[in-house]
Order: C-alpha cells, then sequence, then structure tokens
C-alpha cells in the first residue's frame, strides 16, 4: 500500500475553482477572498499565507497606482493571487510532509504543470527518501506528486 500525494488533486479539494469564483463574485476583498479556501486546513500557517497574500496585494496595488491595470480586471482574473496562495499551501504541504515521513522511500510522480521543469522530469518513476536532497512541492511552483511508500492510504498531516 502507499499514499499518493498530487498537489493538484488537494488544491482541487481545498479551492475548488467554483468556491474561488464565487467568492470574488461577491463584494469579498482579495485578501480575505485568498485566505477564505485554506479554512478548513488545520495544519496550514495561516500566518505565512497572509503575509503571500498581501504582498500580492501590495503588487496589485501598485499597479492600480500606476494604471497598469484596473480593479475590474484584477477582480475578474485575480489567477496571480491564488497561484501564489496555492504555492504557499504546496509549499507547507511538502514541509509537512518531510516532517512527519522523514525516512520513509517514496516515487517521484509527473507534475501536473503545463511546462513540467525538465530537471524534474527526470526524477519521474525513480524512488528517493523523503528527507534526502530535494522533493516534490519544496520549489516555489513545482506541481510535482509523489507516492509514500507505506502501509497507510491517506496522508497523516
Amino acid at each position: 500500500m502507499s499514499i499518493k500525494y498530487d498537489p493538484s488533486q488537494l488544491l482541487k479539494k481545498i479551492a475548488p475553482a467554483k468556491k474561488i469564483k464565487r467568492m470574488l463574485s461577491g463584494k469579498v476583498s482579495l485578501k480575505k477572498a485568498a485566505l477564505n479556501f485554506i479554512d478548513a486546513v488545520d495544519f496550514i500557517d495561516r500566518k505565512r499565507v497572509t503575509e503571500v497574500a498581501l504582498k500580492t496585494i501590495k503588487g496589485y496595488k501598485s499597479r492600480l497606482k500606476a494604471e497598469t491595470v484596473t480593479k475590474t480586471e484584477l477582480l475578474d482574473d485575480p489567477k496571480q493571487l491564488i497561484q501564489r496562495v496555492q504555492n504557499e499551501v504546496i509549499l507547507q504541504i511538502s514541509g509537512e510532509i518531510k516532517d512527519r515521513y522523514a525516512g520513509e522511500q517514496y516515487t517521484w510522480l509527473p507534475s501536473s504543470a503545463e511546462e513540467p521543469d525538465p530537471e524534474h522530469q527526470l526524477n519521474y518513476g525513480k524512488v528517493f527518501t523523503i528527507g534526502d536532497g530535494e522533493m516534490p512541492g519544496e520549489r516555489y511552483g513545482c506541481q510535482c506528486g509523489m507516492e509514500i511508500l507505506v502501509r497507510q492510504t491517506r496522508l497523516d498531516l
């Protein structure tokens, strides 16, 4: 038995596209929308996610000041905010896996990214030890998965 960890599948459960779209269509601030979808995940460091969201929103504000984008455009297409918050969530989950499953073996699974990292592609299907070297999800933006080779079938985070 094993545990398959696929970041894209996890994010679909934590932050389904319909939920994000519904939140952003109302009168919800970008910060609140970015944070609402992680409420149910108790092992996520809300402070770190908030910092990422605030940094991204600060960038949005400077773009608004420079008039390179309108507020309506940002609300209609908040991809950068969502992507950065999702990346932070994946980084934190990878850290939790490293802490909880250190020393266990895993198989590196392919990325769900449109343009996978060529260095990561070389690792697909290979077996590694958790905690030894770079793991899937530890690099910002990585969408690679892993199959943790343990007797469990669910992540214990």
